[in-house]
């Protein structure tokens, strides 16, 4: 089994990305000034990136390419444009084709080529296990799928993925694979969490400070951390896609998985059911006394010592709020949630 990659590299943003709608639109227009002064770029911009996504735009885009290039000539035929038409790239027979006809659909078809290749490579890069589990010719038909539902709404591709988790629910109609939509939330919370904001967490002097007022405060937690809920064992299969890995026995087991990032790189956690719906309570602003109230009516035997010292050691709990210091003024990107 595959596992993920040592190092998530930042991906270029779309608008210098070779292969990108926006780089092929400009790129196209770049290559005739007189074109590109016209009042037309705009409108053959939009097109142009309709047919990357879509290829039975392409005709549509060639006429649309054909008069606005002809507007910009005393005649018509001048332009090396003016024969293209729906027709003429539609013909079944490309040896009749006219060859510049031909390369210009050809470079269509390359740049949209790209433009998926780089879509897939940012969604195999935020869910590696996904990948590993549904395979190649699964994972490009469903990249491919994800690319015309939900087109990237930023340059930066790191997030082109939000939301695949609730597009695969849909996609996959097969009830033996319904865990991979929960899989998917996992992995979005993982990748997330390798971008989380940084922060200082309390010394062993400054817990010390805080002493016997610690069931009152509201206690801070690592904005890399998430808690995920599902029916099925999501961590284990997580974990068993790591090096040494070994498959659970079942996929059908309740799970309460923890996202977390006690260094540089996220891992996963499995808690218990009073521990998760503490942490929940903890997320969301209770206080410790608050937390633990919660989590011995779920489970009486709970023990709280045991979990306080895996929370501060995978530094889920990194000090009281009104105490933590940002190191890294970064923002934390959104994390699907649970509905």
């Amino acid at each position: 089994m595959s596992g993920r990659s040592d190092a998530l590299p930042a991906l270029p943003e779309l608008a210098a990305l070779p292969g990108s709608p926006e780089f092929a639109a400009s790129s196209a227009l770049a290559a005739s000034p007189e074109l590109a002064a016209s009042t037309a770029p705009s409108a053959l911009q939009i097109e142009f990136a309709a047919a990357l996504l879509d290829s039975s735009r392409t005709s549509a885009l060639m006429e649309k390419l054909a008069r606005a290039d002809d507007g910009l000539h005393r005649t018509p035929e001048a332009s090396p444009y003016h024969d293209l038409t729906a027709d003429s790239c539609n013909r079944a027979d490309e040896s009749v084709m006219d060859p510049s006809l031909s390369k210009l659909i050809d470079r269509v078809g390359l740049y949209r080529g790209n433009v998926h290749a780089h879509r897939r490579a940012a969604l195999a890069n935020a869910y590696p296990v996904l990948l590993s589990l549904v395979g190649d010719a699964y994972f490009d038909a469903l990249s491919r799928a994800y690319g015309l539902a939900h087109p990237s709404q930023s340059g930066d591709l790191n997030r082109f993925g939000d939301a695949l988790p609730a597009f695969i629910a849909t996609y996959e109609s097969d009830t033996k694979y319904t865990y991979f939509a929960d899989m998917a939330r996992l992995e979005w919370a993982a990748h997330q969490a390798h971008y989380a904001q940084d922060v200082k967490p309390f010394t062993t002097e400054e817990w010390a400070r805080v002493g016997g007022g610690l069931l009152d405060e509201r206690v801070a937690i690592h904005p890399a951390c998430c808690a995920i809920e599902s029916p099925f064992a999501i961590g284990d299969i997580w974990r068993a896609h790591q090096p040494g890995g070994i498959f659970p026995a079942s996929i059908a087991a309740p799970s309460y998985a923890l996202v977390v990032r006690p260094a540089w790189r996220a891992t996963v956690l499995n808690q218990s059911e009073a521990a998760h719906c503490a942490f929940v309570a903890l997320q969301g602003g209770r206080t410790l006394n608050e937390a633990l109230d919660i989590a011995f009516a779920v489970d009486e035997s709970f023990d709280f010592s045991r979990q306080w010292s895996v929370w501060t050691q995978a530094l889920v709990v990194v000090g009281v709020r009104k105490k933590v210091v940002s190191t890294l003024p970064i923002a934390t990107p959104e994390r699907s949630s649970r509905t």
